[in-house]
């Protein structure tokens, strides 16, 4: 993609939410400008639709300007651009109200990615309860995801995901525990007896 098309991904995102983000109420009423690149008078419309309902449930636009520019630096327009910003809009909407109201925004984006690597609700929330922490919810709700999608039942990695935590791994150190047990179980391990030696390995 030559130069100046990459300059305009995130120019257009801004053009379809900045009102969104910065206009009076009134202002947000008036049809959108169309772009000069890369999106339809429709597709503008819609996609600032759909940010303006996101953020009267509590989501921050930011999360959805961001997305929308990786589906622009993807080639991603028209309906399915519309489709994937509105599906990542319910999904963010579902994590603010699992969360509350006072979460910082890449905790709401790691439990909206817990919930589509298919982490029960009640599991998230439990999380979130017991790893008030930010720094400690959003990579362990990366890791709980990695592992559910790995095979390991949701109560085990949650336990594990935790234990770890308590015993003081963070960061790169809880992500390669998760890989370490994908390893495991490539090899041909049981889900749950992988996680439970890695977590023995590194006590």
């Amino acid at each position: 993609m030559s130069d100046w098309r990459w300059r305009a991904i995130p120019v257009c995102a801004a053009l379809v939410f900045g009102a969104a983000a910065t206009a009076p109420a009134q202002e947000r009423a008036r049809p959108p400008a169309r772009l000069e690149r890369g999106l339809s008078q429709e597709t503008t419309a819609r996609l600032r639709e759909i940010i303006q309902r996101a953020e009267r449930e509590g989501v921050p636009p930011e999360l959805l300007q961001r997305k929308v520019n990786e589906g622009l630096s993807k080639g991603v327009r028209g309906p399915r651009l519309e489709q994937a910003i509105e599906a990542y809009a319910r999904r963010l909407v579902a994590a603010r109200r699992l969360a509350g109201d006072d979460v910082m925004s890449d905790v709401l984006v790691a439990a909206a990615e817990a919930a589509e690597r298919g982490v029960p609700p009640d599991r998230i929330r439990a999380f979130l309860r017991a790893n008030p922490n930010p720094h400690r919810s959003v990579v362990g709700l990366r890791v709980f995801g990695d592992l559910l999608d790995a095979g390991v039942p949701a109560g085990e990695a949650a336990r594990g995901v935790n234990a770890s935590l308590d015993r003081g791994l963070r960061g790169e150190r809880l992500l390669a525990l998760s890989a370490a047990v994908r390893r495991r179980i490539a090899r041909g391990e049981e889900p749950s007896s992988a996680l439970r030696a890695e977590i023995d390995g590194r006590r």
